[in-house]
C-alpha cells in the first residue's frame, strides 16, 4: 500500500524531461517500432561475429608472433654459440700440443706449421698464435685472398714483427712486411688473458687487415708451479655471422641485430653498416645512430623501457610502435662461461601477419551491409501487413471519442489482430453502457462538491487549493478576505507568490519558493510556517500558513491545499520580546571589540616569533657556514704559501735555463707548460699508475735514462704522453728542465684554486648577508623565488656537499610580489627539515614551476617518511615528533601561517623514500 510518507515527489525540471522523452518515444511510428529493433539486432548479431572474429585472429597473430620470435632468437643463438666456441676449442687444442710436448717454444717453424694446418681445418678463424712473457710472438694469419702468412717477433727480428709468404708446405719464404716495435704483452688480447688467468675474450675491435669487427679468444697457459708460460690467442671475424642473419627469414621484413651492453653494434641481418672507416682507423656504430631506422627505434626503446641495457637479464618479448605501426620485439641476452655477454634482438613488424585478418574483416564488414540492407526491406514489408489492420481500429477509435457509436469498422481476419477487432468492437458496447452510468454518478458528484463548499466557506482560517499544474483551484471566502482577490487564471506556482503580494516577513522579497508551502506540499512535504506577510497597500498582514499534499489513487500529488491564519497579535508580543534582545546585542558588541584588540596583539607576537625562528635557524648554521668560509681560505693560504716558495725557487734560475736551450726545445718547453695546465683532474690513481706504466714503456723504447722519475714528473704534471716532446726529455739537462716546468705549472695551478676559493668565499657571504637582513617596514616587493632559494641552499652547502645529491627543476618564473624575508623563512624551515629527515644523506629534489596563476615549489626529499597518523597534526603549534630540546614545534605553523598571509596553501605527500611538500604561492597577488 502507498502512503503520502513513502512517496517521493521528483523535480519538476526532471519530471519535464523524462515526461518529455515518454512522449517522444510513445509518438514514434508503429512501423519504426517493428523495424528499428529487428534491424539493430541484425546488425549487432553479425558486429559481434565480426569483432570476436577480429579478436581471435589478433589473438592468434600474437601467439603466432610469439613462437616465431622465440624461434628466431633460440637459432641464433645456438649458430652464434656454436661459432663463438671454435676460437676457444682451437685455443684448447694448442694448449694440450704444447703440455704434451708435440710443440716446443723454441721450435718456430714446427708451431707455424701446426698453426697454419689448424687454420686449413677452421675456416672461421682467420689468425691464430701464442706469445710468451719474454715478447716473443709466433702466428699464422688467412689473408682476405685465402692465402696465409706467417709472423715472428723475438730476439732475432729485433722486436719487429716480420711478416712472412708460406708456400704450399707450410714453410717460411719471402719476407713480406715489417711492423716496427711491436710489444705483444701490451696488447688488450695479452693482458685480457693475464689478468682473467683463465680462457676469456678480448674486447670487439676493428680488424687492420679485413677492416671487420673481430673478437680474439685468448688463453693463458701456466706450468706445473703456476708460473706463465705463454698466452694462447686465436681471432675470430664476424663475417660468417653477418652471412647467416642476411639470409635468416624473418616473417617478411622483420630484422635481427646483435648488440654489446654498451650499445655498439655488432653484426645485424641488414645493409646497415656497423662500423665507419676513416682514413687507417675503424669507428664503431653506437645502435642508436644506426643508420637502419627500425634498429636506431628499438635500441632507444630498450633504453628507455629498461633504462640501461645492463638491466636486460632474461629473454623478454615485447610490443612497441615505430611511426604508428606495431612492432613485436625479442631481446635475449647470448652469454657463455668465458665472459661473452652480448643482447640479441628480433624485431617483426605485426602488418606481416595482418593481411588475411583485414581481408577477413573488409568480407564481414561487406556481410554486415547485406544483412542491414535485407533485414530493412523485410522489416518494412512486415511492418505494413501488421500495421493496416491497427490503422483500421484507430480509426474505429476516433469515430467512439466524436460519440459516433455507430460507425464502427469490421475487420475479417481470423489471427491475433482479428481477434483484437472482435474484442474492440465488444469493448465499444460496454463503454457506450459505462457512459451512461458515468453521467448518473456525475450528477452525485456535483451535489457532494457543493456541500463542500459551504463547509469550506465557514471555517476562520483562509483556504487556498492548487492543482498539479499549479494553477488555483479553489479560494474560500476568508483567504480572499485575507488575499485581497481571488482566483487569478493562467498561474503557475512560481507566481502564485508575486501575484497575491506575498513576502518574507520584515522584508520587501518575495517569498522564497523553497519555503512556499503550495510548492512544498507539490513535493511531498506538508510543512508550517510563520514567516511570511501579505502586503495590502499600506497594511501588512504577518501569517501562519500550513501546507499539505494532496495524493490521487496512485500516490502521486494531485493537489495543494494551503491553510493560513492572520497572526497580527502574536507577533506584537514577539517585538516586545525583540527590544530586550537589542540590548544584549549592544553588549556583546563591547565585548567583541575588546577580542579584537587581543587579536592584534597576538598577529604582532607572531611576526617577532617569525624572526625568532629565523634568528634561531641563522644560529644552526653558523658552524657550516663558518667551514665553508674556512675552507677556501685554507685553500687560499696553501696556494699562497707554495707559489711563494715555488716562485723563490724559479726566478733565480730561469734566465739561465732560456739561455741553455734552442729555440726549438724552447717552444717546445712552453707547449709543456700549455699541455699541463689542461690537466684531467678526474683521473683515479689507478689510471694515472696504467698510463705511468705505459709512459715509462715509452721512454724506455727511446733509450732514455732515469724513465721511473721522468714518467713520475710528467704525470703529476698531466703529461701521459712523451711523443712530442723526446728531444726535449733526449737533453742532457732534463732533469732540470722538467723541474722547472712542473713549478711554473705548479704557481698558475695555484693561481686558479685561488680564484676558485675567492668566488667560493664571495658566495657565502653574500648569502649570508640576504638571509640575515631583516625587513621591519612589512612592505611587499617584487622578489625572485629562485634567488631565495639559491641563498638557503648555499649556507645549508656543508650539511649538503657530505652526502647530498640536489635537484634543481627551475622553470623560468617572472619575479612575484611577496614579502621576501618572511619567504626565506619558508624555504629555509622546509629544506633543513628535508635534511634532517634525510640524516643528511639522500637525495633533495626542489621542482619551480608555473601552475596557473600560482607559482609552484615543490621540496622533496629521500628520507624515511612521515608516519599516516602523524601528518593530520604536523602544521598545529607546538606539535613535534623531536626529541625535548631539539624542536619547538613552531616551524611548520609559522610556514603555514606565511604561506595564508601571501593568499597561498602548503600541501604535503609522505611515503616511504619520498616526502613532498608543496607551495602554492599567487602570481598575481596585488
Amino acid at each position: 500500500m502507498i502512503t503520502r510518507s513513502s512517496v517521493k515527489v521528483a523535480d519538476p525540471t526532471q519530471s519535464a524531461g523524462k515526461l518529455a522523452i515518454i512522449k517522444n518515444a510513445r509518438s514514434l511510428p508503429l512501423r519504426t517500432v517493428l523495424v528499428v529493433p529487428f534491424v539493430l539486432q541484425i546488425f549487432a548479431a553479425v558486429g559481434v561475429v565480426g569483432y570476436l572474429s577480429f579478436r581471435n585472429g589478433q589473438q592468434a597473430v600474437n601467439e603466432v608472433a610469439s613462437q616465431l620470435r622465440q624461434e628466431i632468437s633460440d637459432r641464433i643463438s645456438e649458430r652464434v654459440q656454436a661459432y663463438m666456441t671454435f676460437p676457444h676449442q682451437l685455443n684448447q687444442f694448442k694448449a694440450n700440443a704444447f703440455e704434451l710436448g708435440d710443440l716446443n717454444l723454441q721450435d718456430t717453424a714446427r708451431i707455424q706449421r701446426h698453426f697454419w694446418k689448424q687454420l686449413q681445418t677452421f675456416e672461421t678463424v682467420s689468425v691464430t698464435y701464442v706469445a710468451t712473457p719474454a715478447g716473443d710472438f709466433i702466428g699464422v694469419r688467412r689473408k682476405n685472398e685465402g692465402d696465409f702468412l706467417l709472423q715472428e717477433r723475438s730476439e732475432l727480428t729485433e722486436g719487429n714483427m716480420n711478416y712472412y709468404a708460406v708456400n704450399k708446405e707450410g714453410e717460411r719464404t719471402d719476407l713480406v712486411k715489417v711492423k716496427p716495435k711491436y710489444d705483444p704483452r701490451v696488447r688488450p688480447w695479452y693482458t685480457a688473458a693475464t689478468e682473467a688467468k683463465k680462457a676469456t675474450w678480448s674486447k670487439i675491435y676493428a680488424d687492420f687487415t679485413s677492416k671487420g669487427l673481430g673478437i680474439t679468444a685468448t688463453q693463458p697457459l701456466y706450468d706445473a708451479s703456476g708460473e706463465l708460460q705463454a698466452v694462447l690467442g686465436t681471432d675470430l671475424l664476424f663475417s660468417r655471422v653477418n652471412e647467416f642473419l642476411a639470409k635468416l627469414k624473418i616473417g617478411k621484413s622483420g630484422q635481427t641485430f646483435i648488440v654489446e651492453r654498451s650499445g655498439a653494434l655488432i653484426t645485424t641481418s641488414t645493409t646497415a653498416p656497423v662500423y665507419l672507416i676513416k682514413g687507417e682507423e675503424t669507428e664503431r656504430i653506437p645502435a642508436v645512430n644506426s643508420e637502419n631506422v627500425v634498429i636506431s627505434l628499438t635500441t632507444k626503446y630498450l633504453q628507455d623501457h629498461f633504462g640501461d641495457l645492463n638491466n636486460i637479464q632474461q629473454s623478454q618479448q615485447l610490443n612497441f610502435q615505430i611511426k604508428g605501426y606495431q612492432q613485436f620485439l625479442q631481446v635475449t641476452p647470448l652469454k657463455d662461461g668465458n665472459g661473452l655477454d652480448w643482447l640479441i634482438v628480433v624485431i617483426i613488424p605485426e602488418s606481416d601477419f595482418l593481411e588475411q585478418i583485414n581481408a577477413n574483416t573488409r568480407t564481414t564488414i561487406l556481410l554486415c551491409i547485406a544483412a542491414f540492407t535485407v533485414a530493412i526491406i523485410i522489416g518494412i514489408l512486415t511492418a505494413r501487413w501488421v500495421t493496416k489492420p491497427i490503422l483500421y481500429l484507430n480509426e474505429t477509435a476516433k469515430n467512439i471519442t466524436k460519440g459516433q457509436w455507430g460507425k464502427i469498422v469490421e475487420i475479417n481476419r481470423n489471427d491475433e489482430v482479428g481477434e483484437l477487432a472482435h474484442s474492440f468492437k465488444s469493448m465499444a458496447e460496454q463503454l457506450q453502457l459505462s457512459f451512461a452510468e458515468m453521467q448518473a454518478l456525475n450528477e452525485e458528484l456535483s451535489e457532494s462538491k457543493s456541500q463542500l463548499n459551504q463547509i469550506l466557506e465557514a471555517v476562520p482560517v483562509g483556504i487556498f487549493v492548487a492543482e498539479s499544474s499549479g494553477q488555483p483551484y479553489y479560494i474560500n471566502s476568508r483567504a480572499k478576505s485575507l488575499l485581497g482577490k481571488g482566483i487569478v487564471a493562467d498561474l503557475n506556482p512560481d507566481e502564485i507568490r508575486e501575484e497575491y503580494q506575498i513576502y518574507l516577513a520584515g522584508s520587501n522579497e518575495i517569498y522564497p519558493p523553497e519555503k512556499d508551502p503550495i510548492i512544498c506540499a507539490f513535493n511531498g512535504s506538508s510543512v508550517n510556517v510563520d514567516d511570511l506577510e501579505i502586503h495590502k497597500g499600506d497594511r501588512v498582514i504577518p501569517l501562519e500558513a500550513w501546507g499539505t499534499p494532496i495524493y490521487d489513487e496512485k500516490g502521486k500529488v494531485s493537489y495543494a491545499i494551503a491553510a493560513f491564519a492572520d497572526i497580527t497579535q502574536r507577533k506584537e508580543s514577539e517585538n516586545l520580546v525583540a527590544e530586550y534582545n537589542h540590548t544584549l546585542e549592544i553588549q556583546v558588541a563591547q565585548r567583541t571589540q575588546e577580542l579584537s584588540e587581543a587579536l592584534n596583539y597576538l598577529q604582532a607576537t607572531q611576526n617577532e616569533l617569525i624572526q625568532s625562528e629565523k634568528m634561531a635557524a641563522l644560529g644552526q648554521l653558523v658552524a657550516g657556514v663558518a667551514h665553508e668560509l674556512n675552507t677556501p681560505l685554507g685553500a687560499i693560504r696553501s696556494s699562497a704559501g707554495n707559489m711563494t716558495k715555488f716562485l723563490g725557487q724559479t726566478l733565480s734560475n730561469l734566465p739561465s735555463l732560456f739561455q741553455s736551450l734552442s729555440t726549438a726545445e724552447a717552444e717546445m718547453f712552453f707547449l709543456l707548460l700549455n699541455k699541463s695546465l689542461q690537466k684531467d683532474m678526474s683521473l683515479t690513481a689507478k689510471e694515472e699508475r696504467k698510463l705511468k706504466r705505459s709512459l715509462i714503456s715509452e721512454l724506455e723504447d727511446q733509450d732514455i735514462d732515469d724513465a721511473d722519475d721522468i714518467a713520475d714528473t710528467l704525470v703529476d704534471m698531466g703529461i701521459y704522453e712523451a711523443e712530442e716532446f723526446l728531444s726535449l726529455l733526449q737533453n742532457s739537462d732534463r732533469h732540470s728542465i722538467l723541474e722547472m716546468a712542473y713549478k711554473l705549472s705548479e704557481i698558475q695551478r695555484g693561481t686558479q684554486t685561488i680564484n676558485t676559493a675567492t668566488d667560493r668565499a664571495s658566495k657565502v657571504v653574500f648569502a649570508l648577508k640576504n638571509y640575515a637582513r631583516y625587513d621591519s617596514s612589512e612592505a611587499m616587493i617584487q622578489s625572485d623565488i629562485v634567488d631565495g632559494i639559491e641563498t638557503v641552499l648555499t649556507l645549508y652547502q656543508n650539511n649538503i656537499k657530505h652526502g647530498v645529491e640536489v635537484l634543481r627543476n627551475f622553470q623560468k618564473i617572472e619575479p612575484i610580489l611577496c614579502y621576501a624575508d618572511q619567504l626565506n623563512q619558508v624555504w629555509t624551515n622546509l629544506i633543513h627539515n628535508a635534511l634532517q629527515a634525510m640524516n643528511n644523506k639522500g637525495t633533495l629534489t626542489i621542482d619551480i614551476l608555473q601552475d596557473g596563476n600560482y607559482v609552484k615549489v615543490a621540496v622533496t626529499d629521500s628520507g624515511q617518511g612521515i608516519p599516516a597518523e602523524v601528518i593530520p597534526r604536523i602544521f598545529e603549534p607546538f606539535f613535534t615528533t623531536k626529541p625535548p630540546g631539539e624542536g619547538s614545534g613552531l616551524g611548520l605553523d609559522i610556514v603555514k601561517k606565511i604561506i595564508e598571509k601571501h593568499h597561498g596553501k602548503i600541501e604535503v605527500e609522505s611515503v616511504p623514500g619520498k616526502t613532498t611538500f608543496t607551495v602554492f604561492l599567487s602570481a598575481n597577488l596585488a
